[in-house]
């Protein structure tokens, strides 16, 4: 019995990693106009702000993206994170996506103090635990993000996305591996990738 639940805690797990991580461009065929690219938190929360940085750090090795470091966007625009509303609705314990809800002339205001080729605005609204750690199994948080790609010029989404990243309790961090993962799908479907 534990070795069939062990096995489908790990089933679940590599379905987490690999099956949640979505990238769509909006406009293709897409080609790049431009290298710098700063990834910004679109909340307040902790959660936001530890996706950003870590979405920039892994997009800078995985990508031939100029990436602002989180330190240079926090210094270019005051008060750094600042609220814009997002793309979602929450709905218990997951999230109703609607691209359209972005406030663009929020993203416009904070890309003048930026000045970047790209903009990626991130979201990490929840946070959920499972609860179910025991001898055999890790426990891991899942955090819930949403994304989108902004090109200026212009102000144009050319891509979004909605992914799930684990979070090792135990370390209280992101797990690397699976910002890996959505990094180089972003890097790939952008024409960006080292």
């Amino acid at each position: 019995m534990r070795q069939r639940y062990l096995w489908m805690m790990m089933l679940t797990g590599a379905l987490l990693v690999q099956g949640c991580s979505t990238f769509q461009l909006t406009h293709e065929p897409f080609t790049p106009k431009g290298k710098r690219l700063a990834v910004i938190a679109g909340l307040t929360n902790p959660s936001s702000l530890e996706a950003a940085q870590a979405f920039a750090d892994e997009l800078g090795k995985a990508s031939q993206f100029q990436v602002i470091s989180q330190k240079q966007v926090a210094q270019a625009i005051p008060h750094y994170p600042q609220l814009i509303k997002g793309p979602y609705n929450s709905a218990y314990f997951e999230i109703d996506i609607d691209y359209t809800k972005t406030d663009l002339d929020r993203v416009k205001q904070l890309h003048k103090s930026l000045q970047t080729d790209y903009l990626y605005v991130l979201w990490a609204p929840s946070v959920t635990t499972n609860g179910q750690k025991s001898w055999f199994t890790k426990d891991y948080s899942i955090m819930q993000v949403i994304a989108q790609l902004y090109e200026f010029p212009g102000s144009r989404e050319v891509g979004h996305g909605s992914y799930r990243i684990r979070i090792d309790s135990d370390k209280n961090e992101i797990v690397r591996d699976d910002l890996q993962h959505v990094t180089k799908e972003l890097a790939e479907k952008t024409h960006m990738l080292k």
